[in-house]
């Protein structure tokens, strides 16, 4: 099965990974803690992941036609490789029963009222391990479509809030006083960034040479697209009510007027979709492709519903849970770093290391 991509498409694999999780609730999220000044550990985040997403690239480069439980192996050795490849297992088991329990409440808020969350459950794990049992070329091929429409949509509504809002409500642009929340704003923005470890299970090939520099400008590029969020969402709703109200965005995009579109919300939200199905996608092609390499004497077929039932038992769980949100960003930031930053980092130094000695 093929699992190459282009540069391109790893550019929307990122994109659409990235602004999965947070997109929606965003500017609550950050206006929170660094209030008007939300744009700057919006920037800083985004620039530092982008320095991670270099190394993960050029960790993928270093070993064209491998993905990462192929070149660990010669990188730290097989135990440890299996180590790592468990937890990244379980980090996406976590991310996307979150996920999934998110997509299925907002489904059922905004679409289908008197559906059972279970049905929606069972619909959408269906739907997304299918996807992924196709592989990441397949996959990354959708993303292109999906990635388009998605950022088409966002960029025209967060440019209508802006023209609409009002200028004084994100005057002044900067505030000495919550500079001393950007360090918990940057830490509440850390847990998005999970998808750059994706790429770990994406073998580069000889096209991929460029993609250091691909993925560093798409980490920015995103942190653009979070400024005109959250820009955008407190000039329409004013700072105090983007904290208050939950799904400030989708709020936010209610107050704004376009002619020709009657319900700007329900717009947004079928594309928005998109974005939560991409990121579904790419978490179960991740746990998939990890366990196909665990696990090489298991079909692919079964190892794919084995996947889908222990989402589904985690999902119900999971809704079970108050404040799931809470409860969940209380420790995942911290994984996601380990597996964003500390093991490609580590995996980094140590093959350049080897590789000095070999040419020695």
């Amino acid at each position: 099965m093929k699992s190459n991509v282009t540069n391109r498409q790893m550019f929307f694999i990122l994109f659409l990974t990235l602004t999965t999780y947070t997109t929606i609730d965003l500017p609550k999220i950050v206006a929170s803690s660094a209030g008007r000044s939300s744009w700057i550990p919006i920037l800083i985040s985004a620039f530092i992941f982008g320095i991670s997403a270099v190394i993960v690239t050029k960790l993928n480069n270093m070993y064209q036609g491998k993905m990462l439980y192929d070149y660990g192996q010669e990188i730290a050795g097989k135990f440890f490789t299996v180590l790592i490849a468990i937890y990244y297992i379980l980090l996406y088991f976590l991310i996307g029963t979150y996920l999934k329990i998110k997509l299925a409440t907002l489904l059922k808020s905004n679409f289908l009222p008197t559906t059972p969350q279970f049905v929606v459950l069972i619909f959408g794990i269906l739907l997304f391990g299918y996807v992924a049992y196709k592989g990441i070329t397949n996959v990354a091929r959708v993303f292109e479509i999906f990635g388009v429409l998605f950022i088409l949509t966002t960029v025209m509504l967060s440019t209508v809030m802006l023209l609409e809002g009002m200028s004084e409500n994100i005057l002044p642009f900067y505030n000495s006083n919550d500079a001393k929340n950007f360090l918990t704003t940057m830490k509440d923005l850390v847990t998005p960034y999970t998808g750059i470890g994706v790429l770990l299970v994406i073998p580069f090939s000889s096209v991929n040479k460029k993609a250091p520099k691909a993925a560093f400008l798409t980490l920015l590029f995103i942190g653009f697209i979070y400024v005109l969020l959250v820009e955008g969402t407190i000039m329409v709703l004013g700072l105090n009510n983007t904290i208050t109200l939950n799904d400030s965005f989708i709020e936010g995009i209610k107050v704004v007027q376009i002619p020709v579109i009657e319900r700007t919300d329900i717009f947004y939200l079928v594309f928005g979709l998109l974005s939560m199905f991409a990121g579904m996608i790419s978490v179960y092609v991740a746990v998939l492709e990890y366990s196909c390499k665990l696990f090489p004497r298991i079909k692919r077929i079964i190892l794919m519903f084995a996947i889908d039932v222990i989402f589904f038992v985690l999902s119900l769980f999971g809704l079970k849970i108050n404040n799931m949100r809470d409860v969940f960003e209380s420790f995942a930031p911290y994984l996601v770093i380990v597996a964003c930053m500390v093991i490609p980092i580590l995996l980094f130094v140590v093959a350049k290391v080897k590789k000095q000695k070999e040419k020695a």
